[in-house]
């Protein structure tokens, strides 16, 4: 792995994470990250690559030899992925065995009727009675429901609704003398930057962070501030700046990790 062969040069150097952030604007997250291959962590394949390269040539290493072994790593791990997922796709397709049902036996009781005639009979009385008791009553409901004769079904009276004339839109009033707007000059320091790649940035304005992350490419984004501007960029050739309408080009090649700093 890539990571313990940075981690093993920098320690027979006796250098720090510390050492290896501030000689490499690389941040020790990152840095620590890479060493223990946790790329999950990082930004993305491509500013990964640049970081590693970045952090072999500040150790006097061979770069291209660096970046090989990561792409080893970065196919091992996507073969274990692949492994992983037909692992569980062959679990999900699995047929799941039919569970027996067992028929539900009917608790029946027998031999009470046969033993017992006198309570069989009794028995065959008292629901011929309550049988008979229901049928009276549905008698007595039906005569006496029907007596009430029916009742009309009124419909509520339907509203008539008047048609409301539409009333003429008034056109407006036309401004005398409007002033047209202008164009506001910033009294400090402002940056356009154009992405035309994917990048990741921290960008602080007069000491104080107000982007990091990664920021798609096809955008062009513009800060302002009163004394200083200041970015750095884990792909700086993917950058173009812009500042009074003149382009000052990109900081660096792609995938260089580079610092810049704009002042008013």
């Amino acid at each position: 792995m890539v990571g313990y062969t940075l981690r093993q040069e920098r320690e027979r150097q006796n250098l720090s994470i510390s050492d290896i952030e501030q000689g490499t604007s690389i941040r020790a997250v990152y840095i620590e990250a890479i060493e223990n291959g946790e790329y999950d962590k990082l930004p993305g394949a491509i500013y990964t690559k640049g970081f590693i390269k970045n952090y072999a040539k500040f150790l006097e290493m061979d770069v291209e030899a660096a970046a090989k072994e990561f792409a080893a790593d970065m196919a091992e791990l996507s073969a274990e992925s692949a492994t992983v997922e037909a692992t569980e796709e062959k679990k999900e397709s699995a047929p799941v065995p039919d569970k027996k049902v067992e028929p539900k036996r009917e608790n029946k009781s027998v031999g009470y009727s046969i033993y017992d005639g006198e309570r069989s009979s009794s028995s065959e009385l008292i629901v011929a009675a309550v049988v008979l008791i229901a049928a009276i009553a549905g008698g007595l409901w039906s005569w006496f429901t029907s007596s009430e004769g029916d009742v009309a079904q009124v419909d509520p009276p339907v509203k008539q609704v008047q048609p409301v004339e539409p009333q003429p839109t008034p056109e407006p009033t036309p401004i005398a003398n409007a002033n047209p707007v202008t164009e506001q000059k910033t009294d400090g320091v402002a940056v356009q930057a154009r992405f035309n790649d994917r990048c990741w940035a921290l960008v602080t304005v007069d000491g104080e962070v107000v982007r990091e992350g990664v920021i798609e490419g096809g955008q062009t984004l513009t800060w302002e501030g009163k004394n200083n501007i200041s970015f750095r960029l884990g792909n700086a050739g993917a950058v173009e700046f812009f500042q009074d309408g003149k382009s000052l080009g990109v900081q660096g090649a792609v995938g260089d990790v580079v610092d810049k700093t704009f002042t008013r």
